[in-house]
């Protein structure tokens, strides 16, 4: 018996009315009742589109703002009373907000929560289904959760020990069957993709009892992507009463032995990647296992979140034909069930071409930079005082940058009138740094859509989509690029926009690089190319452009990576092979650059600890990350590190303005771990998605905060130095 199971349709919808009814929501545009009830439709839509392709799919799938968040809320770990939207918004984007981090080496953002000091949940079924979808499909939909495992595993607070661990699993079974208890003898899908982490092993007999009395309570479906389990897991679970029990397929690993009345729910669709399914190789791997009469259900290896909705524009000669998005994976999963039931052969057969060679060679990488002593000396002369202000890089894009850009793709204004504009921009952007009093200058970046689609843009060999959008958080979205071919320099990238922002002023402007490894994460990268020869080929096309700037007499260069610890393996054997990649990226980008030009890096929302190495391996002059939601002893994991750091003053993801003395707290509390020598001040990302007052009120706190510490940094150091600071 084989079905097909589709779950992850993107949220946003076909035409962006995700993002539409929470901004409008926010913004006051819309009521709480306009919100709900559209979002109630947009259920409706995303319910039809599965119904038209696959068997089963999901139900009350469509959060409110994050499914973590959701599941958090229906647990109460926070009081939110269902439907005080206000209160659930203020947890995701209001004072206080609960920390973000990378979902599973995606970049996708879930919002943290704290489990209970004690274990003990309260759990509002009001909550679930959410009131968002609720009967949206007259109840054919499979209620789905996150499974208690992930929640524990992924929590600020996770377990420290087997009891306590076991302590909260037995309290979450326990809630989760109460959530549950509406779920009207349907299959649940509970998704643990946490079972594929390292330590699940060594966590299989505290697991295993909760999974045990769910299954005897309802057919529960356990669901897991991304990776395959490991066969100790696999085994274990196969033992378990599970209506299904979700595996990513492996070529060539045998399946586990599971009873008669549980389902192999098989990931054999792609997830993440954006490129046609071989349905014919499929076939033949599957064929033994559907004739033998196993239950399988065909499902995606990965939540069809990660990409956008459909292929809906022409598409060049070398992509045409050859990609599959959300929808097309859905009828892939049609498809290939039709294979193996050998139904319609002739479309699946002329459904995937095989990739073009990937050819390139490339030249050994420049010798390390000089000692971190050497470059501090010959970095003095940029005349930077004590704790140096700057900001991450972009500033708010507003609605008249967004229409530049949209008149100069329709042909409606030419470049050089293009360039003027962004000129003008350009100048307000260095009028302004240089009227707040900060130190290190950005040039604001007005002409960036995005700060990986800009760099594809300017290279050969990708491609960016006009309608292939993503979610990345809340209603925060982007266009992954395509990358279909070794990448190659066509032009300047940051050059021009730099050397026109330092000849403004006196004060160093930084150059603003996206590194190679989240260029690579961002963006698709071609069928069978490792991700380490996409990373290698970027960095030799970034390396050509950083020369160049600081032939022009640029003194201070910033590579950007977010992505660093999103693409950190999963698995721990696999950490020293990505740590050597790292590093050997970044002095591809930056090695050749003369010891007086200041190397900074920025990352985001990032497990410090876990940084460290990396860190240690690229060896930045600067480093700039957030720090905002955190407590600031997360610097102890960075201690004796010889970087200058640049946590973050405040939180560029909050509307609210941070006031001066909250900011000035905040930097007296880095420097409880930090030198003072090696502490700079900084938002904590960038300004792109804050509305021009709201950012230019939190940089003018933000200096007048930087100006204070000085003074009580001065004071406590008996007055003026001989250097005049």
């Amino acid at each position: 018996m084989i079905h097909t199971l589709g779950f992850g349709l993107p949220r946003l919808g076909p035409n962006l009315e995700y993002k539409r009814l929470l901004e409008g929501f926010w913004s006051g545009l819309l009521s709480q009742e306009k919100l709900l009830a559209g979002l109630q439709e947009l259920e409706g839509l995303r319910a039809t589109a599965y119904r038209e392709a696959v068997d089963l799919h999901p139900t009350g799938e469509l959060s409110l703002y994050d499914p973590m968040l959701d599941l958090a809320v229906a647990l109460g770990l926070y009081a939110v009373p269902a439907g005080e939207l206000e209160a659930y918004y203020a947890l995701a984007r209001g004072k206080g907000a609960l920390p973000l981090r990378k979902w599973f080496g995606t970049n996708y953002h879930y919002l943290v929560p704290r489990l209970p000091e004690k274990p003990r949940y309260e759990p509002q079924p009001g909550w679930f289904p959410y009131p968002v979808g609720r009967d949206a499909d007259s109840g054919e939909g499979l209620p789905t959760l996150i499974g208690p495992y992930t929640l524990v595993r992924l929590a600020q607070n996770p377990p420290t020990s087997p009891t306590e661990l076991q302590a909260h699993l037995e309290a979450l079974g326990e809630a989760y069957a109460e959530l549950l208890k509406g779920a009207s003898g349907r299959p649940v899908l509970l998704q643990e993709p946490a079972l594929i982490l390292d330590g699940a092993q060594e966590d299989l007999p505290h697991l295993l009892r909760p999974y045990r009395l769910l299954g005897a309570q309802f057919p529960l479906v356990l669901l897991t992507y991304y990776l395959p389990l490991r066969p100790q897991v696999a085994e274990a679970l196969a033992g378990l009463p599970l209506r299904g029990l979700g595996l990513v397929y492996e070529p060539g690993a045998p399946w586990p032995k599971v009873s008669s009345g549980t389902a192999l729910v098989l990931g054999v669709i792609e997830g993440l990647s954006v490129w046609r399914t071989d349905l014919l190789r499929l076939r033949k791997d599957l064929g033994p296992l559907v004739e033998a009469g196993r239950e399988v259900w065909l499902a995606p290896k990965a939540p069809l979140y990660h990409l956008p909705w459909k292929v809906a524009e022409l598409l060049p000669p070398e992509l045409a034909g050859r990609l599959a998005f959300a929808e097309e994976r859905l009828r892939e999963l049609a498809l290939l069930k039709g294979l193996l039931r050998g139904e319609a052969p002739e479309e699946a057969q002329a459904w995937y071409t095989p990739p073009p060679t990937w050819d390139q060679s490339l030249p050994p990488p420049p010798p390390p930079r000089p000692p971190r002593e050497v470059r501090r000396q010959a970095q003095k002369d940029l005349g930077l005082p004590p704790f140096p202000t700057t900001t991450i890089g972009s500033f708010p894009q507003t609605k008249e940058l967004r229409s530049l850009r949209k008149r100069l793709r329709s042909g409606d204004l030419d470049q050089a009138a293009y360039r003027q504009e962004i000129q003008e921009a350009i100048r307000k952007n260095i009028r302004l740094q240089e009227e707040l009093g900060l130190d290190v200058l950005v040039h604001g970046e007005p002409e960036r859509s995005d700060m990986v689609e800009f760099f594809a843009e300017r290279l050969e060999r990708f491609y960016t989509t006009q309608k292939g959008f993503v979610l990345s958080y809340g209603s925060r979205i982007w266009r992954p690029p395509i990358l279909f071919a070794p990448p190659r320099r066509r032009e300047p990238l940051v050059l021009w926009e730099t050397l026109y922002a330092q000849s403004l002023t006196h004060k160093p402007v930084k150059a603003i690089l996206t590194g190679p490894i989240t260029l690579a994460a961002w963006s698709y990268l071609p069928e069978r190319v490792s991700f380490r020869e996409a990373v290698l080929a970027l960095a030799e096309a970034l390396r050509e452009e950083v020369r160049e700037v600081a032939a022009h007499g640029i003194r201070v260069v910033q590579v950007d990576e977010p992505a660093l610890l999103e693409k950190l393996p999963l698995r721990a054997e696999d950490h020293p092979g990505y740590l050597a990649l790292v590093g050997e990226a970044f002095l591809r980008v930056v090695g050749d650059l003369e010891p007086g030009v200041q190397v900074h890096q920025h990352l985001c929302y990032s497990d410090y600890a876990a940084l460290r190495p990396f860190l240690e391996a690229m060896d930045p002059d600067v480093v700039s990350l957030e720090g905002a939601r955190q407590d600031g002893r997360f610097l102890e994991a960075l201690s004796g590190l010889p970087l200058e750091l640049g946590p973050g003053a405040f939180d560029v993801h909050s509307p609210l303005e941070a006031p001066v003395e909250e900011m000035l707290a905040r930097l007296q509390t880095y420097l409880r771990h930090l030198p003072a020598e090696r502490l700079w001040i900084n938002p904590d990302c960038g300004l792109k998605t804050r509305k021009s007052e709201e950012a230019l009120a939190n940089l003018r706190n933000m200096v007048q905060a930087a100006q204070r510490l000085r003074e009580l940094w001065s004071s406590s150091q008996g007055g003026p130095h001989a250097d005049g600071t």
